[in-house]
C-alpha cells in the first residue's frame, strides 16, 4: 500500500555564520538605526517578537518603548542566542527574553500571541520567505503588525573591481543555500500579500544605510576584510568555488584601498514594510 511522503519544511539558513567578524557589524545595529520606521506604531503595552534576533542589540532596544509589555527574540543559532542572553542580564532587561527558534520549522508560540512581529535582515536568508511570513502571521494577534527591514542592494564608490566581485560572490553564496539573496527585498510587499496580508493594510517604504566618513569607512571596510579572511565568508566563498585565493587577496586589497580613499562612500537600499493583520 502506497503512503504519502512529504518533504520536511526548509530550515532557516544564515550562510554568513556568527563569527566574531560578523557579530561586529550585527552588534552595531540598534533600534534607532535599524527600526526607526516601526517606532511610531508601537504602544507601551505591546508584546513584540523579533525573529532572527542575532546578538539582540535591536531586540533589547525595543524594551524602553514597550515598558509595560514584553520583548522576545528568537534565532536558530544556539551560540548567538547564548551571546544575547549573557549580554542582556534580566536585572537590567526584566521584560526581555531570548530563545532558539526556527520560523520555517514552526515557532513554539500559540496562535495570536504577539502584537508585533519584527524581521531585520532575516527574510533575505530564508529559503521560503512566504512561509516565514505565514508563520509570523499565525502568531500575530488580530490587528497586529508585521514589520520588516531588508537590504535590497549594496553600492560602493569608488567601485573598485574587488568590491563589485564581492557583491557578486555574496549574492551567489546567499542563493547557494536556497535563499533569495540580494535584489529581492523590493518584493517584500508581494511576499506579504501571498502570506495573507492585504495590500490595503500595508505601509511600504524604504531607508538607506550610508557610510562615508573616515571613521565609518575604516570600521565598515575592516569588518569586511575580517569576514573575507575568516572561514565563514571568505572560506565559504572559496569552498563554493566562487573565487580563487588570488581573487580573494585582490578583493581584500580593494577593500583596503576603499578604506583609505577620501571619496569612499557606501550605501545600501533598505526596503521597509509594516503590514496589519
Amino acid at each position: 500500500m502506497a503512503t504519502n511522503v512529504t518533504d520536511p519544511p526548509p530550515k532557516s539558513t544564515y550562510s554568513q555564520g556568527h563569527s566574531e567578524e560578523v557579530l561586529a557589524s550585527h552588534s552595531a545595529r540598534t533600534v534607532s538605526n535599524s527600526a526607526a520606521f516601526l517606532l511610531p506604531h508601537l504602544q507601551p503595552h505591546f508584546s513584540l517578537l523579533d525573529i532572527g534576533c542575532g546578538p539582540g542589540t535591536i531586540t533589547s532596544g525595543f524594551c524602553q518603548y514597550l515598558s509595560q509589555g514584553h520583548v522576545t527574540g528568537v534565532d536558530p543559532g544556539e551560540s548567538v542566542v547564548e551571546h544575547a542572553i549573557s549580554s542582556h542580564p534580566s536585572d537590567k532587561f526584566p521584560n526581555l527574553t531570548f530563545s532558539t527558534g526556527d520560523v520555517l520549522g514552526g515557532l513554539k508560540y500559540e496562535d495570536e500571541s504577539f502584537d508585533v512581529v519584527f524581521f531585520h535582515q532575516t527574510i533575505l536568508h530564508l529559503p521560503d520567505p512566504v512561509q516565514g511570513m505565514k508563520e509570523a502571521r499565525r502568531v500575530l494577534k488580530p490587528g497586529g503588525l508585521l514589520a520588516m527591514r531588508e537590504t535590497d542592494n549594496l553600492n560602493w564608490y569608488p567601485n573598485f573591481p574587488g568590491l563589485g566581485k564581492y557583491n557578486e560572490c555574496l549574492n551567489k553564496m546567499l542563493r547557494s543555500a536556497g535563499a533569495p539573496g540580494l535584489f529581492a527585498a523590493r518584493g517584500l510587499h508581494a511576499w506579504a500579500r501571498q502570506a495573507g496580508f492585504e495590500r490595503e493594510k500595508m505601509l511600504i517604504g524604504a531607508g538607506t544605510t550610508v557610510y562615508s566618513s573616515p571613521e565609518e569607512r575604516r570600521w565598515w571596510g575592516t569588518v569586511h576584510v575580517g569576514r573575507l579572511r575568516g572561514e565563514a565568508v571568505g572560506g565559504k566563498m572559496k569552498s563554493l568555488n566562487l573565487l580563487s585565493e588570488d581573487e580573494l587577496k585582490a578583493m581584500v586589497g580593494d577593500f583596503e584601498r576603499w578604506i583609505e580613499d577620501e571619496d569612499g562612500w557606501y550605501t545600501a537600499l533598505q526596503c521597509e514594510l509594516v503590514a496589519k493583520k
